[in-house]
């Protein structure tokens, strides 16, 4: 059945021929510092001067990064639209610029040799995707995509939690940075908090002088996982990498919970035949055809849960500016 919003199909055929001028553009403006030096409206002619360009070919960047929705025009000077500015202004704490074109490279990595690809013929050459050697490379756009956008999310899918005035004891499960962890602290000083990711993660995480209420452990989860038991664990776009399937790890996971505690997860889930929400399959195909595919399915977390024996199971499906998630929670019995 196709879409009510869904654009006719011609219509559909052409606009996507608009994507990849859309992301040129604005690779283009990250690298210039165009957005900085807009925060208020600049005639293109100044702007030429400053950064050395011929005005004529300026001005159509302008014009195209205004039509892109990522400038506005204002009375004949461009202005970096406000709701993008926090997120490229180079000295804003919300700042994603390395997280945008980190994203741009995992997910671009590899479209030239598509057919290839697809044929089972080529791989692009390049490091292992996922790897730790990879989130060791990636950690500062991580940091800022959790201080962006991210952390903001999930805060509330555990302070939402009905538990959560009784939580003592949180255990993060590959968190990536501290950020989490730290929104969560100012709210809940009293809250014991434990990181548990990859060594070399683990060490930037340290590095980065968390507040001292926070554990930072480190190991692969599928050969140790931490010591203890804990009101709460929280699961974040990290369980795709189980070796010995998603039922092990999860129940695993569901052992190191006190009686009533809870187990959340916060991870994509893929319905109408895995083609559905778009922004997951299309975002997480160039990755899926280097190394498999890995997203997860709707309910499939949520049965793993089932099989470990969690009751009292909710599901929440929420949008987030970074897509669509299904936030899933299971009790340990009391």
């Amino acid at each position: 059945m196709v879409s009510a919003d869904r654009p006719s199909g011609v219509t559909l055929l052409l606009q996507t021929l608009e994507g990849p001028i859309r992301h040129a553009v604005l690779d283009w403006a990250l690298e210039s510092g165009v957005f900085d030096l807009c925060r208020t409206p600049a005639p293109p002619d100044l702007l030429g001067q400053g950064m050395g360009l011929p005005v004529g070919s300026l001005t159509l960047a302008l014009r195209a990064l205004s039509a892109a929705g990522f400038m506005e025009c204002l009375d004949g000077g461009f202005r970096t639209a406000p709701d993008i500015l926090p997120f490229v202004a180079a000295d804003g704490p919300r700042n994603m610029v390395e997280t945008l074109r980190m994203m741009a490279r995992t997910r671009h990595g590899g479209l030239d040799a598509f057919g290839a690809m697809v044929a089972g013929a080529a791989l692009p050459p390049g490091s292992q995707l996922f790897d730790a050697a990879h989130w060791d490379a990636h950690h500062r756009s991580l940091v800022s995509f959790h201080r962006a956008i991210a952390a903001e999310a999930m805060a509330p899918c555990m302070t939402g939690l009905p538990e959560w005035g009784r939580t003592r004891t949180l255990l993060e499960i590959g968190p990536g940075s501290a950020v989490l962890a730290e929104r969560l602290l100012a709210q809940r000083p009293d809250l014991r908090v434990t990181l548990f990711d990859l060594p070399q993660v683990a060490e930037r995480i340290r590095q980065d002088a968390p507040d001292p209420a926070i554990t930072i452990l480190s190991g692969d989860y599928n050969r140790i996982l931490p010591e203890g038991h804990f009101d709460l664990i929280w699961c974040s776009m990290t369980l795709y990498f189980h070796d010995a399937g998603l039922p092990t790890l999860i129940a695993r996971l569901a052992d190191l919970l006190v009686p009533g505690g809870v187990l959340v997860s916060f991870h994509e889930a893929l319905n109408g035949d895995r083609t559905r929400p778009p922004e997951h399959v299309l975002g997480r195909l160039m990755p899926a055809l280097r190394q498999g595919d890995v997203s997860f399915g709707d309910g499939e977390i949520a049965a793993a849960m089932a099989a470990a024996g969690l009751t009292g199971a909710t599901a929440e499906t929420l949008a987030t500016p970074f897509g669509r998630f299904r936030l899933d929670a299971a009790r340990r019995k009391a």
